[in-house]
């Protein structure tokens, strides 16, 4: 009976989340392109905006997330987008209702994600320009966190690059900071901040070639300095851990100097 109703349950949302096809024309203003991708709460297009001629992203809460879910992390989402003002996050254009569905239009943004440029494209990155990678996506999630917000999702897939300009997309875990208590915003802020070091060992590992078969801890595997690893270890809290990501940073501008003068050595 259990599988019964799973497979139902399946076949439900197959029918009930169906995305729009080329050529609709959503809230007849946006007319559908193509589907970029389809998370387990919404389905995000890439449309052209009938009234200015511009392309632009529509991202679609799934249907069969509106009736039991709580969606409030949409109007969070859009909220949080709608208040901010940086070259590097895309801004909200539009949030609307469509036939009972919500939606929520803002810049598309043209390029490759990291996780692309890492699996696909092969892409690697030694130790200095890991950390000067870092550095601009940590610029990013310090103006997020003088606004009171976490982003809760800084992963590779949610980085994009384009002529050298990097780009954070996906706010729908971010978090307003401001009704939360001392200890709460920590916790997201230091989660935050573990998932940059998660950031980092990627970049890292780009460049490790294995010659065993054998998995060790990255602590093994990565020839790195000993004051990256230090570093690193902090981000994902194995020793102390930063309380800011203006601890961060300045810890990050030490790590600079002395990869920049082990490269000029």
């Amino acid at each position: 009976m259990n599988n019964w109703r799973r497979r139902l349950k399946h076949l439900y949302r197959f029918f009930i989340d169906r995305p729009y096809k080329p050529q609709f024309l959503i809230s007849n203003q946006y007319e559908v392109k193509r589907v970029i991708g389809m998370g387990s709460y919404g389905i995000t297009y890439l449309c052209k905006n009938k009234k200015t001629r511009e392309r632009c992203v529509v991202k679609q809460i799934r249907p069969s997330k509106l009736k039991n879910s709580d969606t409030s992390f949409y109007k969070m989402e859009a909220d949080i987008l709608g208040s901010l003002d940086h070259v590097s996050i895309p801004k909200l254009h539009d949030a609307f209702h469509f036939n009972g569905n919500q939606f929520l239009v803002m810049d598309y943004i043209e390029g490759v994600n990291l996780e692309d440029l890492l699996f696909d494209k092969h892409d690697r990155f030694n130790e200095l320009e890991s950390l000067k990678f870092l550095k601009g996506l940590i610029d990013i999630v310090a103006y997020l966190h003088m606004h009171d917000i976490s982003h809760g999702d800084l992963r590779i897939p949610n980085v994009m690059v384009k002529n050298a300009q990097m780009y954070l997309i996906d706010f729908g875990l971010a978090v307003s900071l401001k009704d939360k208590s001392d200890q709460e915003a920590l916790e997201l802020i230091q989660k935050d901040l573990y998932d940059l070091g998660d950031f980092l060992l990627f970049l890292l590992y780009s460049s490790y070639d294995p010659n065993s078969r054998k998995d060790r801890p990255w602590t093994e595997e990565l020839t790195i300095h000993p004051a990256t690893e230090h570093f690193i270890k902090r981000l994902l809290q194995i020793e102390t851990g930063f309380e800011s990501i203006d601890q961060v940073r300045d810890h990050l501008y030490q790590l600079l100097s002395i990869a920049n003068n082990k490269t000029s050595t």
